[in-house]
């Protein structure tokens, strides 16, 4: 089995503090220890297999675990698992893709790393629902900025997937790479307030991001040179009154 190196504090520091909202899951789903292991291989060997950039030898060095376990955790990758988290994600970051200019189904399989006949069918169905448009072989968005809000539960968990790239990006530019020099930002605001006063102040807020967020995005596409950005924003009530009810089950 190979040698698992120390990782300097700063590291077990940031993996620990991330690892704390999913630990209160756990304990309010009372969840297996066995079972949380078996999630954070998975997620793990997930990361490391994006792109096709590291092989399975590379991986079990990495794990510090032996090359048979590795081939069990991709077993476990390859089965139905993962399959509905993929496709909604990869249709997500087809209409973001989409939204700052056209773009062929070659184009669209090389930059997003998928097969094109994935890519065609998930186009199909964008276009059939009006979301985007295609002239010839090039695709646009039809709409941009359009509320991907819904009820819908893989819809939901990707929305949460997203949020969370979005908070993993924001903690590596503020603690790994202080040299980049392009802004972000991370800010938490408590306060107390009244459910009806709180929704009305959400609702201007996000209408309020979305208008200067188009302003911004259009500046960047006029002028052809920008870099990509996200904001993603959460509020919610923080005490959570079901937590002693769940854990004294």
């Amino acid at each position: 089995m190979p040698e698992i190196a120390p990782i300097p504090e700063l590291q077990r520091r940031l993996i620990y503090a991330l690892l704390q909202p999913v630990a209160a899951l756990c304990r309010r789903f009372r969840v297996p220890l066995d079972v949380v292991e078996g999630l954070c291989r998975l997620a793990y060997y997930e990361e490391l297999r994006r792109g096709q950039q590291a092989t399975q030898s590379q991986i079990a060095s990495i794990f510090g675990r032996s090359l048979r376990t590795v081939v069990g955790v991709e077993r476990r990758f390859r089965s139905d698992f993962l399959s509905p988290q993929y496709e909604v994600e990869l249709s997500r970051k087809l209409e973001e893709r989409l939204a700052v200019g056209e773009a062929t189904v070659a184009e669209l399989a090389t930059e997003l790393d998928a097969p094109e006949d994935e890519i065609s069918r998930l186009l199909t169905g964008l276009v059939a629902t009006g979301r985007a448009v295609n002239e010839g072989d090039r695709f646009a968005l039809s709409e941009r900025f359009q509320s991907l809000v819904t009820d819908d539960l893989r819809a939901r968990i990707d929305g949460l997937k997203h949020q969370l790239d979005v908070m993993t990006a924001a903690v590596r530019a503020r603690f790994l790479t202080r040299e980049d020099t392009r802004p972000s930002v991370a800010r938490t605001l408590s306060f107390v307030g009244t459910p009806d006063d709180v929704e009305t102040m959400i609702d201007n807020l996000v209408r309020t991001l979305r208008l200067q967020a188009i302003d911004v995005e259009e500046n960047a596409l006029k002028g052809g040179n920008f870099d990509r950005y996200a904001v993603t924003m959460a509020l919610a009530p923080v005490q959570d009154p079901s937590a002693d009810t769940q854990e004294k089950r």
